[in-house]
């Protein structure tokens, strides 16, 4: 796992370091779309998510009653992975 710390501006920016930006493709004046989880933020270009998809998928988890007793743990990483 590599890592990069960057800080946050007064103004509430963050410069996302340039070896993520070359790998994950992030262009100057790209938007991301901030997901917040249980151990921290998940941060994915908007290109790659289709905001409509994203509000009707929250609003379909948000009603169903889970099948399975899964821990939290384990529900994230079933998140993760539509999000790869």
């Amino acid at each position: 796992m590599k890592f990069e710390i960057s800080k946050i501006t007064e103004r509430g920016q963050v410069t996302i370091p340039e070896i993520f930006r070359k790998k994950y493709g992030f262009m100057g004046g790209d938007r991301v779309v901030f997901i917040e989880k249980d151990k921290g933020l998940f941060l994915r270009s908007s290109r790659e998510v289709d905001m409509n998809d994203l509000e009707e998928m929250f609003k379909k988890t948000t009603k169903l009653k889970p099948k399975n007793n899964l821990t939290a743990e384990q529900m994230d990483i079933l998140n993760e992975g539509m999000f790869r």
